[in-house]
């Protein structure tokens, strides 16, 4: 143990950075990936919706930033990492 040093944590959650850019209302877009078993290959599916909810989650022994987001075209709700997400702008 000679020479080891302890790493250090961040105490924000994960994706803290990204925390500002985002609020309640605003339109989203993120990519979904499907995998295709007949050919192999992994297909991009862009995916649009807007945030209903911002919310830390603790994942392992960290928390990190999410976003509930609707998605009108499936009806669905995702809830996706902050850092996934792309804010759409005029």
């Amino acid at each position: 143990m000679h020479g080891l040093k302890k790493l250090k944590t961040n105490k924000q959650p994960l994706g803290e950075s990204f925390r500002d850019y985002f609020k309640i209302g605003d339109l989203v877009t993120w990519k979904l990936y499907k995998h295709d078993g007949l050919t192999g290959e992994i297909i991009p599916n862009q995916m649009t919706g807007v945030i209903t909810e911002i919310y830390t989650s603790k994942m392992s022994s960290r928390r990190v930033w999410f976003a509930k987001v609707f998605e009108a075209v499936t009806g669905q709700f995702y809830n996706m990492s902050l850092m996934t997400l792309s804010l759409l702008k005029d």
